[in-house]
Parts: structure tokens; C-alpha cells; sequence
């Protein structure tokens, strides 16, 4: 445990270093020439179902490049993390996966069902930011290539603001009059509830806890504070209270579809969500800058002022797949001009040195006004989903999607999650939980 706890820290400090990732720009090269020969094919496993025509054009763009034709299997999250952890075992294991960094890596590291990387990475590391390899290290032993650095802010509709001439909260009290003027007026306000999805049930409770107190946040992540302490019951109580208000939109909204439509239309606010969203939105129409514009939630109090969630989210090869040294060359392609093109072009995305800062703040002014907030937020912390033990993280976001169709029950959750912490922090060599 001691030695994740310093792979835990390692990873905030090589991600403050890679900041700017999307920002990094670099020197253009020429693309890979499409190979002569026979062209092979491997699994891709993502959890992207909203992704998977552009996984499905990406990985036929590998076969034409390196000849390595990724074929993508989509799963939803709700499964997708137990499916993969039971095909790694065998010889069905995918060639390639995205994953989570973090806990949910390091248990599969601690199971030996990732391939070491470090040797592509001596190839093709160049193409890649300062900070990144070290940032998916574990032990001395780098375990996949990025696919997004992400940053989570608070996309607003564009429509709603200018309807009623307001600029994006600077304070708590201007956010909760906003989403009360915005209730008044038939706006829904926060675009977070069940929808078809129900990974995103912590984003609230994580934003309010990051911005109530940074350091509290860290604690309860490691096992230092309890889910039943004062400071998470008040964060429920005023989640709670903004439930009861009716500040969020309807329960049935899906964040792929429905949340981007409602920003455009302006009976949206709010959309809490990664960096990445502007991608998803994009998809759906919506003009950067011009449907939707960006800003940070404020704190709440002194102690979480500064602070910012981030996520990594990696690209790793199964160990026992039957087509592992086809993930490696697959790899190899990933940090070529002609894939970062793609995945710019595609998803938004800038994991390389290939994307130029000038590229981003055109095509994307938004991402570019996110890169240059993160010099006033040095508080980076790690999001919920991979800050703490997996089985903790479960049991908090199965409670808080039973929170947002009943918030009353909102000490009776907090007692579950607090259950399965203390069976599970034993096994993580927190004895004193």
C-alpha cells in the first residue's frame, strides 16, 4: 500500500507537469505510408458506445498505416469493467483496452494482466508530452499510452446566458442564485442525473466536496476520513438541497444526446463533465464559443479554493492476449502524425506533440480557454472514479444513483458506502480505517 501511495502522489506530480497536454504542439512529421503485406487484425475493447463509429474509422486507418485493423468492441461501463477484468485472465483478452488509471490499474498490475510497455516507449515516446510516461508508471514499469488527459469544468449554454445577460458564476452564492433564477424560468440548471448511464451519478458529489475542501477530498480518497464524517454528510445535505429544489434536469436525460440538444435549444444550463464533452457536443451540433462556453465551479469554501479534478485515461495491452505483439505495433502507430490528425479531427483529442497549439485554439477555443485556467487551479486532484479502492468507488456511485430519485435516504447511502469501506481498506493495508 505504501508503494501505491507513492504512485499515487508520482501521478499528481507528473500530471501538473503535462498540464497543457492538449496544448503541447511540437514538431510535424511525416505520417506512416500504408505497409504492403498482408494486413492483420486485433481486438480494441473501449466503453465508449458514443465513440464507436470513430473507434470503427480509427482502426481501419491502422490497417491502411501499419497494418495492424483494429476491430472495436463497445461495452457499456456498467459491464465493461467486469467483463474485461474476466477476459484478461484468458486468451480472449483484447489486444488493446482503454481503461482508468489509478486504482482501477493498479489492481491489474498487482494480477499481472498488463504487458509491459516501457520498450515501445523507448521507440515512440518523442511523440508524446514531458510528464506523460511517468504519469502511467507504476513501479518503474510504464503500462499504456494516453488517450486523454481530461479536466473536469462546467460546459453552460450559451442561449441561457445570453437570454438573461449573465456572465458564469464567480462565486457559490452567484451559482445557486443562477440555477434559481434559472429554475424560476423554466430552465433546468445542472445536466447530471440518470439518463442511460450510471457512471456519472459522482460527479456532483465530487464537485462539492473538491470545492468544500481540497485536502478532505484527498483524505477520504485514501482512507484518512470516513464517509460518515461531518464534511460528507453536509455535502450530501446540500446536494440534497438542490435535488429538492429542482435544479437538475430531467432524470430520463442521456449526457450523449439529450444534455447537448437541451444546451442548444437553451432549456440546459449546465453540463458537468471532462474536457471531453466538448467532443460530445460537437458531435451534436453545438458550435464551441458560439452554443456553449466553459468555466470552473467556484468554491464553496476557502479550503477549496484552487482545486480542479483531472483524469487520465489510458490505452493498455492485454498480457495474455494471443494478439499482444499486434497491440504493441498498434501502439507504435498511435503516436504517428496521421493517428493524432485522426483523433483530433474525431474526438478532440490531443495526447501527442502532433496537434499545434494554433490547430486547438482554432478548431476548439474552448479546450484552449480550459488549458489556460489550469495555471490558477495548482490543486489537481485526481476524480473520484480512480482516487479510491474500486470497490469503494462502486458502492458510493450505486448509492448515489439511488440518491437522485431519493435524497431523504441520503444517510442511510452514506452508511452503506461507509460499510464496504471498512471491509475494503484492509486489503489495501489501511489497518487503521
Amino acid at each position: 500500500m505504501k508503494k501505491y501511495l507513492l504512485f499515487l502522489a508520482a501521478l499528481i506530480v507528473a500530471v501538473s507537469l503535462v498540464g497543457g497536454l492538449a496544448l503541447a504542439g511540437g514538431d510535424e512529421e511525416e505520417g506512416t505510408k500504408p505497409k504492403k503485406g498482408k494486413v492483420q487484425e486485433m481486438t480494441l475493447y473501449h466503453d465508449n458506445t458514443e465513440f464507436q463509429e470513430f473507434w470503427e474509422s480509427f482502426g481501419e486507418a491502422s490497417g491502411e498505416d501499419a497494418g495492424v485493423l483494429a476491430i472495436p468492441v463497445p461495452l457499456e461501463t456498467s459491464v465493461y469493467m467486469t467483463r474485461v477484468k474476466v477476459d484478461l485472465t484468458t486468451d480472449r483478452a483484447p489486444a488493446v483496452f482503454k481503461w482508468w488509471f489509478g486504482y482501477p490499474a493498479y489492481e491489474l498490475v498487482v494480477a499481472d494482466l498488463l504487458l509491459d510497455l516501457s520498450d515501445v516507449w523507448d521507440e515512440v515516446g518523442h511523440n508524446f508530452p514531458e510528464g506523460v510516461q511517468e504519469a502511467l508508471t507504476i513501479e518503474g514499469v510504464t503500462y499504456a499510452f494516453p488517450f486523454l488527459t481530461a479536466y473536469w469544468v462546467w460546459f453552460y449554454s450559451k442561449p441561457v446566458y445570453d437570454k438573461f445577460n449573465l456572465e458564469p458564476p464567480e462565486t457559490w452564492d452567484e451559482f445557486m442564485d443562477q440555477l434559481a433564477l434559472f429554475k424560476k424560468n423554466g430552465v433546468s440548471g445542472i445536466g447530471n442525473t440518470i439518463g442511460a448511464s450510471n457512471w456519472t451519478s459522482f460527479i456532483i458529489p465530487m464537485e462539492i466536496l473538491i470545492r468544500m475542501d481540497a485536502d478532505f477530498y484527498l483524505d477520504l480518497m485514501a482512507g484518512r476520513a470516513h464517509w460518515t464524517d461531518p464534511m460528507v454528510v453536509e455535502m450530501m445535505e446540500l446536494w440534497k438541497d438542490m435535488l429538492d429544489e429542482g435544479y437538475f434536469a430531467p432524470m430520463d436525460a442521456t449526457y450523449a444526446t439529450d444534455i447537448p440538444r437541451m444546451m442548444k435549444e437553451g432549456s440546459l444550463a449546465f453540463a458537468p463533465y471532462g474536457d471531453w464533452y466538448g467532443g460530445i457536443m460537437q458531435d451534436q451540433g453545438l458550435v464551441p464559443d458560439v452554443d456553449y462556453g466553459v468555466f470552473i465551479l467556484p468554491a464553496i469554501n476557502p479550503e477549496g479554493e484552487g482545486a480542479i479534478a483531472f483524469e487520465i485515461s489510458p490505452l493498455c495491452v492485454g498480457k495474455n492476449s494471443d494478439e499482444a505483439e499486434l497491440g504493441k505495433e498498434w501502439m507504435k502507430w498511435y503516436g504517428t502524425e496521421h493517428a493524432a490528425q485522426l483523433l483530433w479531427e474525431g474526438r478532440r483529442f490531443a495526447p501527442t506533440v502532433h496537434i499545434s497549439p494554433d490547430v486547438i485554439a482554432e478548431d476548439d477555443p474552448i479546450l484552449a480557454q480550459i488549458m489556460a485556467m489550469l495555471d490558477d487551479y495548482p490543486k489537481k486532484l485526481i476524480r473520484l472514479w480512480e482516487a479510491t479502492p474500486v470497490e469503494i468507488k462502486q458502492q458510493a456511485v450505486d448509492a448515489w444513483n439511488t440518491m437522485l430519485v431519493e435524497p431523504e435516504r441520503y444517510m442511510e447511502l452514506l452508511e452503506s458506502i461507509e460499510k464496504v469501506a471498512v471491509e475494503t481498506w484492509p486489503n489495501y493495508g489501511v489497518t487503521d480505517y
